[in-house]
């Protein structure tokens, strides 16, 4: 133990450069048959800590380690393994625990390929008044000039304010021309998304919908128009939906998925002859 305080003093050293560490490996701890190494210890070291933090965290992963190391040794000594249960019992935990970290990959991997939209939509026709909105979704036209743009920004204004409308192709076309920031979404995004991209100071008035409102800052002038909008407390849009509907029926039918892949892996390693049988 009293090597503990030397050990620390290099690791604290060396801190700032964990990523050389590999090439640097020193042993911190050691029992009658076991090593603790600095690298172990480095990369269990959350980043950023200050110096005081190190050197607790490090104190507590040696100790830690230690005491966990000398119990097992201890257990080892004075527990007679007949018939080599515990060892297969060792060797089953690890089979099951790779198994199942393969099989939680396996249908992560999954969750966007084996859901067609059709089936997401079919869902949430179904159960739609069981997601329902927590704030207003909108679809929003935002268009937005540097203050110095006067000619451009008088022409926009032209379109939009035209007491006979405008058509929309006309209006997208002089923007990807001449505006530098704009938006024609015809997705459902969040008001609060929205807001932010509007001046500081008006960002939290009330949107209208369904017609232009002008702002302007020491910067820009914005043009918003809120095309439609689904207030909280209703049903939200499918797309909002999408995930939490796909995790549903994936876990639906998550023992088949996994029972046709577990036969396949089988039927796999069968045509490649990749075991024998004697029997």
């Amino acid at each position: 133990m009293r090597n503990i305080g030397l050990a620390l003093v290099f690791i604290l050293a060396l801190t700032a450069c964990k990523q050389q560490e590999e090439n640097n490996d020193e042993i911190i701890a050691r029992t009658s048959t076991q090593v603790l190494m600095k690298s172990e210890v480095l990369d269990g070291m959350p980043i950023s800590l200050s110096q005081e933090d190190s050197i607790t965290f490090v104190k507590s992963y040696v100790e830690n380690w230690l005491r966990t190391t000398v119990l097992y040794e201890k257990a080892i000594d004075n527990v007679r393994d007949r018939d080599s249960v515990l060892a297969k019992q060792v060797d089953l935990f690890r089979k099951e625990l790779f198994i199942n970290t393969y099989e939680q990959l396996f249908l992560q991997q999954k969750l966007d390929t084996l859901i067609p939209q059709k089936e997401i939509d079919a869902y949430y026709a179904e159960h739609k008044n069981e997601y329902l909105l927590e704030r207003p979704v909108v679809k929003a036209i935002l268009i937005v000039f540097p203050l110095q743009k006067k000619t451009e920004i008088a022409n926009v204004e032209k379109i939009i304010f035209a007491r006979k409308g405008y058509d929309i192709d006309d209006l997208k076309d002089y923007c990807f021309r001449y505006c530098q920031k704009f938006s024609f979404s015809d997705q459902w995004v969040d008001i609060a998304a929205v807001r932010q991209e509007l001046p500081f100071d008006v960002r939290s008035e009330k949107l209208n919908v369904g017609k232009y409102e002008k702002f302007v800052d020491t910067a820009n002038v914005y043009y918003l128009k809120i095309t439609e909008q689904i207030s909280a407390g209703n049903p939200m849009p499918v797309q909002f939906a999408h995930d939490k509907i796909a995790k549903i029926l994936l876990q639906s039918r998550k023992v088949e998925l996994l029972k046709n892949m577990r036969n396949k892996v089988y039927q796999d390693a069968l045509h490649k002859n990749q075991f024998e049988v004697f029997y």
